[in-house]
């Protein structure tokens, strides 16, 4: 069962832009959509940890640090909308799947982790495969800037997890800390589209169910499961199975958008899905390389 509510939130991730792009091809703008998927979702984890019977109550400072954690997740999110609309939705999540690497370099520039050769790989692989999504599909070259967009989102995605790291918030679930990032990045987003003048209202129950969708499956199914399946099978099996998040992107993109299936992308993702799954197993995989050596000093 760990194993599957692993598979099913990495999934569910993936699907952002199966509900995402019929908003914006609708013409809603990207900053009334995210705002959108923040205030469903906030109000229905809200009921749900209600119902758990979790408590809410959290210190100032704490909620403080998860302000500033929301700013980093939103603006990651919002750069993801803002992206969709000079990338294929496929290469664009498949990109800001490169955030664990990018809290690799993090943790080495800033909190003392040690440069090794997982990291000289996971970077290598990770440049390789950025550069092969952004050829294209031959004939029409991808957008610089929507990699550009892509790139920022996940490092602001690495900033969030470094901060939930550094911020030693205790005394509180993994779901109630999502229910304050969703609920302040509904705050941050509402403002935001409103100051920009982006702001629009949902215009028909299509909109509205679209809306419910993006929020409950990709925010409210996607987190409780994630949360689950870390119970279940720990956080390690866990991020491994986040892999099937670009790939749903790359599905849905190819099956339902009629975007194109090129070699460079198929290469480009496995790349990055390397890259990721190296930074995840490092560890493991350095313990190996180590009794593998040691056994064969002693041979």
């Amino acid at each position: 069962m760990g194993f599957f509510l692993g598979l099913f939130s990495s999934a569910t991730f993936g699907l952002i832009p199966l509900f995402t792009l019929p908003l914006l091809h609708a013409g809603l703008t990207s900053e009334s959509a995210l705002f959108y998927r923040f205030l469903i979702a906030s109000i229905t984890l809200g009921g749900v940890l209600l119902l758990r019977g979790e408590r809410f109550r959290a210190r100032g400072v704490d909620l403080c640090k998860l302000a500033g954690m929301s700013f980093m997740y939103t603006a990651a999110a919002l750069l993801l909308f803002l992206a969709l609309h000079y990338l294929p939705s496929g290469g664009a999540t498949t990109i800001q799947f490169l955030y664990p690497v990018m809290v690799m370099l993090l943790m080495i520039a800033f909190f003392h982790e040690r440069f090794s050769w997982i990291t000289a790989s996971s970077i290598a692989l990770a440049v390789a495969g950025v550069a092969l999504l952004s050829m294209g599909d031959g004939e029409e070259p991808v957008s610089l800037y929507g990699v550009i967009l892509m790139l920022f989102s996940g490092l602001c995605n690495a900033l969030y997890i470094t901060g939930i790291h550094v911020a030693g918030i205790r005394n509180m679930s993994g779901l109630v800390m999502t229910f304050y990032v969703l609920f302040f990045g509904a705050v941050y987003t509402f403002f935001n589209a409103v100051a920009t003048g982006t702001f629009q209202p949902l215009s028909s129950w299509w909109e509205l169910l679209m809306a419910v969708l993006l929020a409950v499956i990709t925010a409210v199914l996607s987190n409780l499961t994630l949360v689950l399946a870390i119970q279940r099978i720990g956080s390690t099996l866990t991020s491994v199975l986040g892999v099937m998040e670009p790939l749903t992107a790359v599905f849905v993109g190819i099956l339902v958008f009629g975007e194109p299936f090129t070699p460079a992308l198929a290469v480009g993702v496995l790349l990055i899905i390397l890259s990721v799954t190296l930074v995840m197993l490092g560890r493991q995989a350095e313990s190996l390389a180590r009794r593998m050596l040691r056994k064969g000093a002693s041979a």
